[in-house]
């Protein structure tokens, strides 16, 4: 008998059974904080459409149609935070910059952030984004099983059509509402940057980074959201490792 192949056949039966678990706790872990979320801050959620409807015309909630696991298309729940029936050829057009920046010699890598003269933002939306209290009905796709609290945000159609074939791996994750990418690096990195640490991510997952990153996302938001984000260093996996910048978003 070759105890070696019995040996390995253990151990990867016991690697299974324990990715199995984490994945299995980290569901549970979903639904529960999920729930509790949309109880416990429904005070602030009511208040917050209310908000929104007396600021603009249109519905409280947007439905806006991201690619899931899978590739898998559904709809991400959010305060509305523009006006409806605004054009976007615009922010496409910037969308597209930003996309193809850095793919190419000698093409300058632009952060990946939120335009900044989106005319189509109201001022309620403006404060909300901010502050990213527009995400809070995600809980809700978190408690459906659209997404999980942590893993890499759910991209547009258009952008998941740009990725490079490597990069199509971060479709084998769950997306999530905050990652990786949030708390490491979210002023200045590029989109392929972006993407290599949502797949740095998903090659090294566990629970216990999941509750670090949330961690990290809970005090940069108490801190003041948006506002720091900074541009001091951030952390690329693979040759670009060690790259910082400075300044702000």
């Amino acid at each position: 008998m070759d105890y070696s192949v019995e040996t390995n056949r253990a151990n990867i039966e016991r690697s299974r059974l324990h990715l199995y678990s984490q994945r299995a706790l980290k569901r549970t872990l979903d639904v529960v904080l999920s729930a509790l979320g949309l109880v416990l801050l429904s005070p602030a959620m009511a208040v917050i459409a209310l908000l929104v409807k007396l600021g603009s015309p249109g519905p409280v909630i947007f439905r806006h149609r991201r690619i899931g696991q899978g590739g898998k298309p559904f709809d991400m729940y959010k305060f509305r935070s523009m006006l409806t029936g605004g054009d976007d050829k615009e922010y496409m057009h910037y969308l597209a910059q930003l996309i193809e920046s850095g793919r190419g010699e000698g093409r300058v890598c632009l952060p990946y952030c939120k335009m900044g003269t989106d005319s189509r933002v109201t001022r309620v939306g403006r404060v909300l984004r901010c502050l990213y209290l527009d995400e809070l009905p995600q809980l809700w796709n978190v408690f459906k099983g659209d997404m999980s609290l942590v893993g890499p945000r759910p991209h547009v159609r258009f952008e998941v059509d740009h990725y490079l074939p490597h990069q199509r791996a971060r479709l084998s994750a769950k997306p999530g509402c905050t990652g990786l990418w949030q708390v490491a690096g979210k002023a200045d990195c590029a989109f392929d940057e972006l993407i290599d640490l949502d797949l740095e991510y998903i090659d090294h997952w566990c629970l216990r980074h999941d509750l670090q990153i949330m961690l990290k996302t809970a005090a940069l938001m108490l801190r003041g959201g948006e506002h720091v984000w900074a541009r001091r260093v951030k952390r690329v996996p693979g040759p670009k490792t060690g790259t910082s910048g400075t300044g702000s978003e």
